[in-house]
């Protein structure tokens, strides 16, 4: 229904510090999913994110072991990722 269940945060294990961009970001919304697990199973959950490549992860054939593995931890929820520019970033319009 539009409500923020929970902001959680951690640190970064070593070797998550070393993730590229793209894997870094599924790795969050993994994170998030699992921290919220009990109030998310089986309703509709929207994930707003800055990162678009998370759009299309889901259709992509190529994907490391690591991003398998998180789609498979993924499609257990009903959940659509919906692109979130970021507050406060200036678009190409600014000087």
């Amino acid at each position: 229904n539009g409500k923020v269940i929970a902001y959680p945060s951690r640190q970064l294990k070593v070797h998550e510090k070393n993730y590229p961009t793209h894997d870094f970001a599924l790795a969050t919304v993994v994170f998030a999913l699992k921290i919220g697990m009990h109030y998310l199973y089986r309703v509709h959950v929207d994930v707003f994110t800055d990162h678009k490549n998370l759009q299309y992860v889901f259709s992509q054939n190529d994907l490391n072991l690591f991003q398998r593995r998180w789609l498979e931890l993924l499609k257990d929820y009903d959940m659509s990722v919906l692109l979130s520019p970021r507050q406060g970033q200036c678009g190409s319009g600014c000087s």
